[in-house]
């Protein structure tokens, strides 16, 4: 009689949890969340080691007309930021002090270290509407931990100016 009640009470607990979603698939299911990564304008999307970060819950991207940063907040709490610090079209250097990138994710953050850490490509930058694309590669470090990320990805936005 006492595995009976105790079975009544554990096979309908292990049928629900059975059945339960991460979050942001349900939100995905609901349409809270779109399934896809952005829209043109709005998208910031990495790779990070192999796995798809998206900046669904946040983009901030502002510009100078020189510059720009751009953050990405994921629905998760991820963050990816990356400072431009030329607008130019072609191929430049990301570095510990020009072209930074930033990700962190649970609290811990990553960011490009060194005079080599990887590469952006701006492809695009239109001073008149703010809409800026732009492509990149690197590696970035957590300094307590001594680990690191490879990071790939894109930035498709479109950039409010300041002064």
């Amino acid at each position: 009689m006492r595995h009976s009640k105790l079975l009544l009470f554990v096979i309908p607990m292990v049928l629900l949890f059975s059945c339960v979603k991460a979050g942001k698939e349900v939100a995905e299911e609901l349409g809270i969340v779109p399934s896809t990564c952005g829209s043109d304008g709005a998208r910031v999307q990495v790779d990070v080691d192999g796995s798809a970060f998206c900046a669904d819950a946040h983009i901030t991207a502002v510009s100078d007309g020189t510059s720009a940063i751009v953050t990405g907040v994921g629905i998760l709490g991820s963050t990816f930021s990356i400072q431009l610090d030329t607008l130019g079209i072609g191929t430049h250097t990301i570095s510990e002090a020009t072209n930074t990138v930033m990700y962190m994710n649970a609290g811990t953050p990553f960011v490009s270290v060194g005079d080599d850490a990887g590469t952006v490509t701006i492809d695009l930058y239109d001073a008149s509407t703010g809409r800026l694309k732009a492509h990149f590669e690197a590696s970035v470090f957590n300094e307590m931990s001594g680990s690191s990320k490879s990071l790939s990805g894109s930035v498709d936005v479109t950039c409010s100016h300041s002064e």
